[in-house]
């Protein structure tokens, strides 16, 4: 009598991924790719060599394996000497779409309940820029030094200069072997777990990633976490970065750092310029690297839609070290792109634990999975809600969810032998206690979710039972399934309630929205879970 997940039909839009990869880039090559299509160009021109020009040609790939990078740290190209371009202009971001891909996938914001702003701009709460120098630190210097600054200053609002944290503390707690380098996920994962540090506690040098903090700064970092991060990715596609979830995050305060392919017209002839203009062989990707950034901007009207970026080659560099690359530039170049979670602002007036969830029919056109109505759902008792009509067996449905405060949202389903089973997070097929989906939302709003993947009432028996929970704090969804499914011939409802028995919210109002759906509103009382249960007939 289950609830089961199902996958939706690949949308159109998305085939082949909303990236364009014909042209090579870092997603296709591990580490990101030192040398781009020049270096793949190799095993081609073996072919067609043979003997001394083979000679020859080894000499050729090892000049272009030190000139144009190894790993994507040293990587830089055209605009004067080889040793100038390289001081001036050194990359770093290792892009690999495994290591993106390991990420888990947000739950963004639905594209039309949620009209956006036609500008954004987080520029008043970064850091002046600085510069990397010779060292393969854009990682550090995008996320720790730019994004977790710009959180910082907007959660204080003060002098963004006055609060920079230290790219050296980030960068030579990740950086890969040999100081080659490090990944945006690395990052987020070190700041969400160890922190940060202020910029004058442990000062940049682009000479020195082998020293170690003082042990006493890691109990200065643990007071800069952040409260999270999620890759921004149309669903489970990662070649598919999503623009919109990224203009969600900077319309309410939150910067994403980037992992960007780059070449040589991003390099000296953006000195002093405002917006990227590519080269007539950009998209090529000839020669390109792996280049971190941090977005904190963007505006629906300028250079006909763009997102402004900070980099971390100096000032000189672009608009005083910021930049805007259109959208459909940005679309194609960019390969991993990261939301951090907004931080509460200081003294930021308290809002109620609410939030209303509906289930909404939804129908492949032959394009895309679109919604097609609410399921309208009535109260039976206490926490327990049915649905008005019966759901016809196959059909598919999805979770609207409408915050208006942070939260997590789980769902368990109640299994024919009356266990229980996770729903969402969407369990991992190889491991059921891992998933790759994120039940946090922090950004506040609509959301229609999962975002490739609909529920769907099976044929067996006539009623389906699920929970849904809503948290203020991250739950261990593995092992309250757990509890959930002890004694399984009792009743689920019973079930769900004596497993979050500590933690519920006590005296919460439930109602019943005109579109049927459920809507509470929860006083505080240091409680932070609020649980229902939703029972389906079908036929």
């Amino acid at each position: 009598m289950p609830i089961r997940m199902v996958d939706d039909p690949q949308d159109q839009e998305d085939q082949g991924g909303s990236n364009n990869d014909s042209g090579g880039g870092g997603g296709n090559f591990p580490g990101g790719g030192g040398g781009g299509g020049l270096i793949g160009l190799l095993p081609l021109l073996f072919s067609l060599f043979r003997g001394k020009g083979i000679i020859v040609l080894l000499i050729i790939g090892g000049l272009l394996y030190f000139i144009i990078g190894r790993g994507g740290c040293n990587m830089a190209g055209g605009g004067g000497g080889i040793a100038d371009v390289i001081s001036q202009f050194t990359r770093g971001g290792e892009l690999n779409k495994d290591t993106f891909n390991k990420a888990k996938i947000f739950e963004g914001l639905d594209d039309y309940k949620n009209p956006l702003p036609e500008a954004a701009n987080l520029q008043r709460f970064a850091p002046s820029v600085g510069d990397q120098g010779q060292q393969g630190s854009c990682v550090a210097w995008s996320s720790g030094y730019g994004a977790r600054t710009i959180l910082e200053a907007a959660k204080t609002n003060q002098d963004p200069n006055q609060l920079r944290f230290s790219p050296s503390f980030l960068y030579n707690n990740i950086k890969l072997e040999g100081c080659q380098g490090s990944y945006v996920l690395k990052a987020m994962e070190f700041m969400s777990k160890q922190g940060a540090v202020p910029y004058d506690q442990f000062p940049y040098r682009d000479d020195d990633c082998d020293r170690q903090p003082p042990s006493q700064l890691y109990t200065e970092a643990s007071q800069h976490r952040i409260a999270g991060f999620n890759r921004l990715t149309r669903g489970d596609n990662a070649d598919a970065i999503d623009l919109n979830a990224i203009r969600a995050n900077l319309a309410q305060g939150a910067p994403v750092v980037i992992g960007m392919m780059v070449g040589q017209s991003f390099m000296q002839p953006m000195m002093g310029q405002d917006v990227w203009e590519p080269a007539a062989g950009d998209r090529n990707m000839m020669g390109f690297g792996g280049h971190a950034m941090c977005v904190v901007g963007y505006d629906d009207k300028k250079y006909g839609g763009a997102f402004l970026l900070m980099n971390s080659w100096t000032a000189k560099w672009g608009n005083n070290g910021f930049a805007w690359v259109r959208y459909p530039d940005f679309k194609y170049f960019v390969r991993e792109a990261y939301g951090l979670e907004p931080m509460h602002k200081q003294n930021e007036a308290y809002s109620p634990f609410s939030c209303e969830v509906g289930l909404v029919k939804v129908e492949y056109d032959g394009r895309k999975t679109v919604p097609r109505g609410y399921i309208p759902l009535q109260s039976i008792s206490g926490n327990t809600f049915e649905t008005v009509s019966p759901v016809k067996i196959g059909s598919r449905f999805k979770m609207e969810v409408h915050n208006t405060t942070e939260c997590y949202v789980y769902i368990f389903g109640k299994e024919t032998d009356g266990t229980s089973y996770t729903l969402f997070p969407y369990p991992k097929a190889d491991d059921p206690t891992l998933t790759k989906y994120s039940p946090f939302c922090g950004i506040t709003g609509y959301r229609l979710f999962p975002k490739d993947k609909s529920m769907s009432p099976d044929s067996i028996g006539t009623r389906d039972a699920f929970a849904v929970v809503v948290s203020k704090e991250e739950l261990d969804w593995h092992q309250l399934n757990k509890q959930i499914s002890e004694n399984p011939a009792t009743d689920f409802g019973l079930r769900v309630n004596k497993a979050l028995s500590n933690k519920l919210v006590k005296n919460v109002k439930f109602s019943v929205t005109d579109k049927g759906n459920v809507s509470f509103n929860a006083a505080a009382d240091g409680n932070s879970v609020v649980a229902w249960i939703v029972e389906a007939d079908k036929n």
